[in-house]
């Protein structure tokens, strides 16, 4: 399988911008295939399915591929959530490539926890 580039996401919904941030998330599949197996296995526990279909649907742009990859991203930026919490409206998700060049807008990192984590 080819990797594609990576892509960065943000939320549109201003209720998900408030519980999962506005700025941007690195959805990298490079990092992903260098993720240790038994973090691999907990991330296809969490999202009920394997890491491969997950790619593989979120390319053809299904609901649960692309939710999941979201959750997937963010985790691995160090946000800590269970999948079953995550819950945007994906259909209101910007995707676009990363910038190439230096001097773009740099991806923001969600790594901030939400508000509901914040309060645990």
């Amino acid at each position: 399988m080819q990797l594609l580039p990576p892509m960065r996401f943000r939320f549109l919904d201003e209720q998900d911008q408030a519980t999962y941030g506005d700025g941007w998330c690195t959805y990298d599949e490079s990092a992903l295939v260098r993720v240790p197996a038994r973090e691999l296995v907990e991330i296809e526990r969490q999202i009920g399915m394997g890491v491969r279909d997950m790619l593989n649907r979120a390319r053809l742009d299904f609901t649960d591929g692309n939710l999941a990859a979201m959750w997937t991203a963010r985790r691995l930026a160090g946000v800590d959530e269970p999948f079953e919490k995550f819950t945007p409206l994906v259909l209101l998700v910007d995707w676009e490539p990363v910038p190439a060049t230096a001097d773009a807008d740099p991806p923001a990192q969600t790594s901030s926890p939400s508000p509901e984590s914040a309060e645990a």
